[in-house]
């Protein structure tokens, strides 16, 4: 990443716990949100997430919202169908399970 950049990778899905204890660097926080198996629903979960104080509090100031739900926008439309699809025929478990993504951004 060069300059003020922003960006979004989807990480992975299962227990929210196993994602929360891995380390995150300084310019990453964790965003995440229930499967769902339609893109509409998945956006809408992670931007319930950005907008939570404790994340909105570690994004730097400089990156609107606008800047921030446009990069998960994409990430999540490139999403494979068959990753939709997975989650729509997955059973519900007792864990607490959740689709992650790693939001990271460079100031320098």
């Amino acid at each position: 990443m060069i300059g003020n950049s922003l960006q979004c990778e989807y990480i992975g899905w299962g227990n929210l716990e196993d994602f929360r204890s891995r380390a995150a660097a300084e310019n990453e926080e964790l965003i995440f949100t229930l499967p769902a198996d339609n893109a509409p629903i998945l956006i809408h979960g992670f931007l319930d997430c950005l907008r939570t104080p404790e994340v909105q509090a570690k994004i730097p100031q400089q990156f609107s919202e606008n800047d921030v739900a446009g990069v998960m926008v994409e990430m999540v439309r490139t999403l494979p169908e068959t990753l939709l699809k997975e989650w729509r025929n997955q059973s519900h478990s007792t864990e607490q399970t959740a689709v992650c993504a790693m939001l990271r951004w460079s100031t320098s």
